[in-house]
This record gives structure tokens, sequence and C-alpha cells, in this order.
């Protein structure tokens, strides 16, 4: 599946010259109920959710991404209002869990598998990737990863782009000031293998779309 991640120019470039991409975790994503989607009026079974949920932040992490680039609140929250960039990888269908929407909180049954400790896959599954509806703009798909070893230098986890992580393109918000030859520096030996997309704002819908002016 094309999935796109977008992103701050000054780590794109970065990211494009070391060949990965952070690996975010799960207590620092900018979802409050991230993890805490199911209902949790009673204390108790409150208490041990909230337990589940800090030892999933400590052992895994996720990229996120999105199905499609033109949605401009994506550009503005998560790519430096439009000053920023997007990176598209090719990953296996298989690897990704699609994100579901929803205006209530998951039922109680959920919690009984958290207080029992009898986590199905799917029950799993549903945790991860439920979210409130109000996040549906971003068309979310998401890597389920274990956070190893951080890099010393920034204390962060990354993943090496790879097989199942390849990158297709890179297009270059609105108002970006990165150039394609920026682009091209960074890619080195890989530039004939990703296509670099200088984006800009529609004439005639609310979207953002690829500049053809400037190919």
């Amino acid at each position: 599946m094309r999935v796109y991640h977008l992103l701050s120019a000054k780590y794109g470039l970065e990211d494009l010259s070391k060949r990965r991409l952070k690996i975010a975790q799960l207590d620092d994503l900018n979802d409050p109920f991230e993890l805490l989607s199911v209902e949790l009026s009673d204390k108790t079974q409150r208490t041990a959710f909230r337990r589940f949920a800090n030892r999933m932040s400590e052992r895994f992490g996720v990229i996120c991404f999105s199905r499609d680039w033109h949605h401009p609140v994506l550009w503005s929250h998560y790519a430096e209002k439009h000053k920023g960039m997007c990176l598209g990888f090719d990953v296996p269908d298989n690897l990704l869990l699609s994100v579901s929407y929803s205006a209530t909180r998951l039922p109680s049954k959920v919690k009984e598998d958290i207080d029992h400790s009898r986590l199905s896959e799917s029950v799993m599954r549903r945790i991860l990737t439920t979210k409130f509806k109000g996040w549906k703009y971003e068309d979310e798909v998401r890597r389920l990863l274990p956070l190893e070893e951080k890099e010393k230098q920034s204390g962060f986890y990354f993943k090496k782009f790879s097989g199942a992580l390849v990158l297709k393109e890179v297009i270059l918000g609105p108002r970006c000031t990165i150039t394609r030859s920026d682009v091209t520096k960074q890619l080195g030996q890989d530039d004939s293998l990703v296509r670099i997309i200088q984006a800009r704002l529609a004439f005639k819908t609310f979207r953002v779309v690829k500049n053809r002016a400037a190919s």
C-alpha cells in the first residue's frame, strides 16, 4: 500500500539523509485518548486499563501514515503549516493497521478482557486502532513496532528504510522553501528511484495538489 508520512522540512531532510523514520512512543502521541478508547467509568477498571496502557507504551511504538496527502489540515497539523514535506512509502498491507473512527468509546467487554488478562489479538487491535471520529480526516494507517535501542545522540527510536518501508515519493509543501536540489542531494544514488513533487493549494477545491507548472 502507498502511504504518506508528513513532517517538518528539517526532520524530513534528516530522515532522507539517514534513510529512516522516527518511531513515535504511544504515550507521546497527540491524541490524549491513545490506548484509552474504552469506556472507563469504573475506577478499578480505569486503574487496570491505565496500567495496561503504560505497559504497552514501554514496549511498543508506532509510525503513523495517511492513505492520502491532499487534505490541507494534515499539512497544517503535521507538516509545519504547509512549510514541511510528505514522504510516500510502499509498505506491505499485512504490516499496517487501519484506524477506525468512532463517536463512542469501546464497550465494557473489552474492560473485562483487561481485568482478566486475556486480551485476544482482535481486542488488542481494536484498542490500538480506535480513535474519536474527529480524527477521521487523517485517514490513518499505522505500523506497530517494538521499541528497541534508542539512538544515543538523540534519545529517540528509529526505523530504517527497507524492503518493507520503501521510499517512493517526496512531496514538498505549498510553503516549503526546500528545493528539489536539496532533496536530490540527500537522496544521492537513490534519486532516480524517488519521485519529487512540488505541491500547491488547489484553485477550485480545498485540497493540496501537485503543482504541474513546477514539474
